[in-house]
């Protein structure tokens, strides 16, 4: 009895070790494959591009009207599932045109999300309560505290969003005017609602400002 007791206490010592032991090598490989300057990242993003191909190639083409016709609605969803932790599917026009196309994996409190237009892509790097925002694989900007912030050390301010949750619409405010109206998808009401109301003609980089944080707070 006490042999077997002496082998199972042994079996047993292993086992934690050898859970130990993975359990810390998973956490550094995620650690690594999270930071955005490694090789480790860069082919998660590939590996999640490639998860957009059939879901892209049925994007209607974005044009100048596309961004006040964005819708709130999403079709074509997949949820994450126990040994597949990955969700996407596509974001429709108020005339059911799908027009953007997403994939997002989260591993604990961190989340990264691939969302394209026919035209243009964007990456989503959330961690706690910061964005890191790419724009066709160019650093964008930063997002943390209701403020959009420029890459680099001069963090000029992009925009600012004042947002209350128990709102319909926030506002987004480019320099000192507002400049777009965001709509909140948890109080939208109607089958198609708009994503977002024009307040001004927008110039590129105020669209592309206009769209990355209309689909942060989409896809969040």
């Amino acid at each position: 009895m006490r042999a077997l007791f002496s082998l199972l206490t042994v079996l047993l010592t292993t086992g934690f070790f050898v859970v130990g032991i993975v359990y810390l090598i998973a956490r550094t490989f995620g650690q690594i494959a999270w930071n955005p300057d490694s090789k480790a990242f860069k082919r998660m993003l590939d590996a999640l591009r490639g998860r957009l191909q059939t879901l892209k190639a049925e994007l209607v083409p974005w044009d100048d009207e596309m961004l006040g016709l964005l819708s709130l609605n999403r079709v074509n969803e997949r949820k994450p599932r126990w040994f597949n932790p990955f969700s996407s599917g596509q974001i429709t026009t108020i005339y059911q045109e799908p027009v953007v196309a997403y994939v997002t994996q989260q591993t604990g409190k961190v989340s990264v999300t691939v969302a394209r237009t026919s035209n243009r892509e964007f990456v989503f790097r959330k961690k706690d309560k910061e964005t890191e925002i790419w724009l066709n694989g160019t650093p964008f900007g930063l997002f943390a505290g209701g403020a959009l912030l420029a890459p680099g050390k001069s963090a000029k301010l992009l925009a600012r969003l004042e947002h209350k949750p128990d709102e319909v619409h926030s506002s987004l405010i480019l320099g000192n005017a507002k400049a777009v109206v965001l709509s909140n998808s948890e109080h939208a009401g109607g089958p198609n609602p708009r994503a977002m109301t024009l307040m001004q003609e927008l110039d590129p980089e105020s669209e592309n400002i206009a769209l990355a944080m209309a689909l942060l707070r989409l896809l969040s």
